[in-house]
């Protein structure tokens, strides 16, 4: 049995071993030579530098504050209505708001006024009941029962 054994691993050992003095030598390529950039080639305004003030003065989206419903008002809505939603962390320019829903139904339209309040215009064809009104931000989605009136 030992010589059975040693027979088929034998070769194998001795495969693994050339494999392992061999890895110093792996990932090594050609040696990197400096490239000279065309006489015409322009450096894009972002690359040369940043105006600080500038940067400070640009809101960024803050993706690790998840936003907050506190108030819908009114709290009772028909379709075609404009309702206004209080809050907290909903981001300081329109891109951050990446949408507004009535359980899976888009809002007609929604401007964001500021961090803390959102215009919405209830979607038309929505059911009657109650329904969650869904906030997505880059930070999560916030979530909160609304009642929806018949149109009629």
């Amino acid at each position: 049995m030992l010589v059975r054994i040693s027979f088929i691993f034998g070769p194998l050992f001795i495969f693994a071993i050339g494999l392992i003095g061999s890895v110093s030598s792996w990932g090594q390529g050609a040696s990197a030579q400096a490239v000279e950039a065309p006489a015409d080639f322009v450096i894009p305004e972002s690359i040369k530098g940043f105006d600080e003030e500038k940067v400070k003065k640009d809101p960024i989206c803050d993706s690790s504050v998840r936003p907050q419903m506190d108030h819908v008002k009114p709290d009772e809505m028909k379709p075609g209505d404009t309702v206004v939603v209080e809050g907290k962390s909903f981001g300081k320019k329109k891109e951050c708001l990446f949408g507004v829903t009535f359980g899976a139904e888009p809002a007609k339209a929604f401007t964001l006024v500021d961090d803390e309040h959102i215009q919405v215009v209830v979607p038309e064809g929505l059911r009657s009941g109650v329904t969650f009104l869904n906030i997505e931000t880059g930070g999560g989605t916030a979530r909160k029962g609304v009642l929806v009136h018949s149109k009629d």
